[in-house]
């Protein structure tokens, strides 16, 4: 599945979505250690679109994550309202080695005082979008600032490269009919942080997805079917670990499915904003099914 992501904070309460890598594609760990001290550091998650650092101390810690929209001008724009959004609770620094609208920013506290360990950035290049934060125990230098800038830089080749483009925003497991049943308005947008996770959100809606194949997929599917206080309604189709979940207690309200087959884990939701209705949740096991089958 091929579409656009647009601006948008996405709230995954109660959604396993996984990440496991012990490599960045585009960033090497070492730079990051010898950049911004406080080592060792370590890959926490890696993929076309998406990186994240952290030291020994998770206090420290360094990440982006790319998003691709329609166009460059709707790139820009995204940068530009996020400039916007943040400028009145922040201070706000211009960027331009990450675009003509690029920023660097620090929020305010409710003193008006910055944390002067902690920074994040919204820059673009093409059609591509780029969003980062860095987090560090000491207070962080005009060089390491620029350091981070630079390195998310680094990172925004895709923007010249259709076959990178693609990549960052193609999810296998999702049909295009099937996701615009659930997410019929709006400008559709996704993200792929890696080869297990996809994340498509529009008008609000969200819908995730995590495909994991280890020994251990069972065990992880049992324990997410026990979690959340929800409904729990079997789906036997799919073997003895498979269930429908909703009306949830616990996080926001949404239809989840939780699968063990053939030595993988899929976990897949749909956030709306409202409880999700029968006829959406027989979608969402129709999109389960799609993703078992590729």
């Amino acid at each position: 599945m091929k579409c656009a992501w647009m601006i948008g904070m996405v709230w995954l309460a109660g959604c396993g979505v996984g990440f496991a890598a012990t490599k960045c594609p585009t960033i090497e760990t070492a730079v990051v250690e010898n950049g911004f001290g406080h080592g060792p550091w370590r890959v926490v998650s890696g993929g076309p679109g998406e990186c994240s650092f952290m030291a020994a101390d998770t206090s420290n810690n360094f990440g982006f994550s790319h998003m691709v929209n329609e166009s460059a001008e709707l790139a820009t724009k995204a940068v530009v309202e996020m400039r916007d959004a943040v400028a009145a609770t922040s201070v706000v620094v211009p960027l331009p080695s990450l675009g003509e609208k690029a920023i660097a920013y620090q929020m305010k506290d409710d003193r008006g005082v910055v944390n002067p360990g902690s920074i994040f950035f919204y820059g673009s290049r093409g059609s591509l979008t780029v969003s980062g934060y860095l987090n560090l125990t000491s207070p962080i230098t005009i060089e390491q600032r620029n350091l981070a800038a630079s390195l998310l830089a680094s990172t925004l080749g895709a923007a010249t490269s259709a076959r990178k483009l693609a990549k960052e925003s193609d999810c296998p497991y999702l049909d295009d009919a099937l996701v615009k049943k659930l997410l019929p308005t709006g400008n559709l947008s996704a993200i792929v942080p890696n080869k297990q996770s996809c994340i498509v959100s529009a008008d609000g809606r969200v819908i995730t997805l995590s495909m994991i194949k280890d020994a251990h997929s069972g065990t992880r599917a049992q324990a997410m079917l026990q979690s959340g206080g929800c409904q729990r309604d079997p789906l036997p189709k799919f073997g003895e670990i498979a269930a429908l979940l909703h009306h949830c207690n616990e996080g926001n309200p949404r239809a989840q499915i939780v699968i063990s087959h053939d030595g993988r884990s899929l976990d897949i939701a749909y956030i709306a904003g409202p409880e999700p209705n029968a006829e959406q949740r027989a979608t969402l096991i129709e999109l389960a099914a799609y993703a078992l089958r590729h």
